[in-house]
């Protein structure tokens, strides 16, 4: 039995949602069953593991019935109504969370219902008084207010000449302005997609009514859809970001993460091209999607976001910041990538701190994922590298260790192919830089292939290095 639908079901419930199942079955509305309530009281006593030997289907039974022999059928017909139940349960507990929802289907029993016309005109001003009290202005709320007007339009009740007409121009206006907002994120997507692939298309967005072209969100989603395919001709970052942070809370969840996404990976993608003044911008973004709770999926944060925050926190040399970042959000991290990620985190956070040989020594972590490696070893040849910068002692030792990098990527292409040859152009060109300072030669050269090269891992500390 421990292995049923019923089990795994029970499993992702909370506590607290356990408990108030127990309440949902006891109503006679949902469930006229007293054996559905005892079953509840044998299960909830081994939850969350339900891994007890009591728990076979021949136990159960007998706690269940102790008068009748095993049945199996019986058992499975009850496991199947107890699914169904809690099944419900889940729809009533996602309802309670969704008052758009709830007022929607009250305004449809009244409209399925005779002779209720008075209250259901009412209640569809009430929900557009609700609409309209939101602070969002999305594709969701204009469809929103379509539905509402055509709702309202096709009631036998509503005189066609007058309220019927305003409702059907106004469900017009608000469908196109819901189309312009959803073609506008689309395009957004579609770079972000092509940006991935390496192909490139035009974008033509079409024009737009008066009614609806200066919603700060369609503005904003435009504007990123240029930066995404156009940069050259893109709006200032600054001031995309300023006009983000402007609006940002009349913006839905989704949307607001959405907009930083699009908005890192731009300064993300500038800050390994080399361009340092980016670095505050993407530090200042991610404190703004910490405080909006956009990072967090199902109450937990990614390991690549999580080491990213402390990258551009130490890059921005705010140690104590990073430190406190650190502490207050490792445990959000899953249990199974934490002691890795810390270690990463904290090889960052030393390198920054110019402790190089703790750095060193905390990057000394089997690290499991391919990632993770590739990022701990170029960190941990940066430290080597500082180390050589002070003490040219080391010269043997860093070329031993870049020898060393270089054999590990060409065998291993168990990364992205962008990051593996990345990863192998950092290789070679601290091994240069490395033989331009031992030999006491100029880095000019160097320095400016460098900044013509798109894509080589830790570009910025190679260029700081390169002086």
């Amino acid at each position: 039995m421990q292995q049923s639908k019923l089990i795994r079901q029970l499993k992702i419930l909370s506590p607290a949602e356990l408990k108030r199942l127990f309440q949902f079955l006891k109503s006679p509305f949902y469930n006229a069953n007293p054996a559905m309530v005892k079953l509840y009281l044998l299960l909830r006593a081994h939850y969350p593991e339900f891994d007890s030997k009591v728990l076979s289907k021949e136990k159960v039974f007998r706690k269940l019935f102790p008068d009748r022999t095993y049945d199996h059928q019986k058992l499975l017909n009850l496991m199947s109504d107890f699914m169904a139940i809690l099944e419900q349960y889940l729809i009533v507990l996602q309802l309670e969370k969704d008052e758009l929802e709830q007022k929607k289907l009250l305004l449809q029993s009244y409209l399925e219902r005779p002779d209720c016309y008075e209250i259901f005109e009412k209640k569809v001003w009430e929900l557009d008084n609700f609409l309209d009290a939101q602070p969002f202005r999305d594709e969701s709320y204009f469809q929103e207010k379509k539905d509402l007007n055509l709702l309202f339009f096709g009631h036998p009740g509503t005189e066609m000449a007058s309220d019927g007409q305003e409702a059907l121009q106004n469900a017009l206006r608000y469908s196109e302005a819901s189309k312009a907002l959803l073609s506008a994120k689309l395009h957004c997507s579609w770079n972000a997609w092509e940006n991935v692939v390496g192909a490139r298309k035009a974008i033509n967005l079409s024009s737009l009514s008066d009614y609806y072209k200066n919603n700060p969100l369609l503005i904003l989603y435009e504007k990123l859809a240029v930066l995404q395919s156009h940069p050259d001709i893109a709006e200032s970052l600054q001031d995309l970001v300023q006009m983000f942070t402007t609006h940002v809370r009349s913006f839905r969840q989704n949307d607001q993460s959405n907009m930083l996404k699009i908005l890192l990976n731009f300064c993300n993608m500038e800050v390994n091209r080399g361009k340092t003044e980016f670095i505050g911008t993407s530090l200042s973004l991610y404190k703004s999607g910490l405080e909006l709770g956009s990072f967090l999926y199902k109450g937990r944060l990614k390991e690549s976001t999580f080491h990213n925050i402390v990258t551009f926190g130490t890059l921005n040399r705010e140690f104590e910041w990073a430190q406190s970042f650190i502490e207050t959000y490792q445990h959000l991290l899953d249990a199974n990538v934490r002691e890795g990620a810390l270690a990463l985190a904290m090889g960052q956070w030393y390198c920054e701190k110019e402790d190089f040989e703790k750095a060193v020594e905390v990057l000394n972590y089997s690290f499991s994922e391919p990632l993770d490696i590739y990022k701990a070893k170029a960190t941990t040849i940066r430290a080597w590298g500082e180390i050589f910068w002070n003490d040219d002692s080391y010269f043997d030792f860093l070329i031993a260790q870049l020898d060393a990098l270089e054999k590990y990527v060409r065998r291993n292409q168990d990364v992205t192919p962008s990051l593996s040859s990345g990863m192998l152009k950092f290789v070679i060109y601290t091994r240069r830089l490395v033989f331009l300072k031992w030999e006491g030669k100029d880095f000019l050269e160097l320095k400016n292939e460098l900044k013509a090269e798109p894509n080589v891992v830790l570009k910025s500390w190679l260029l700081k290095k390169a002086v």
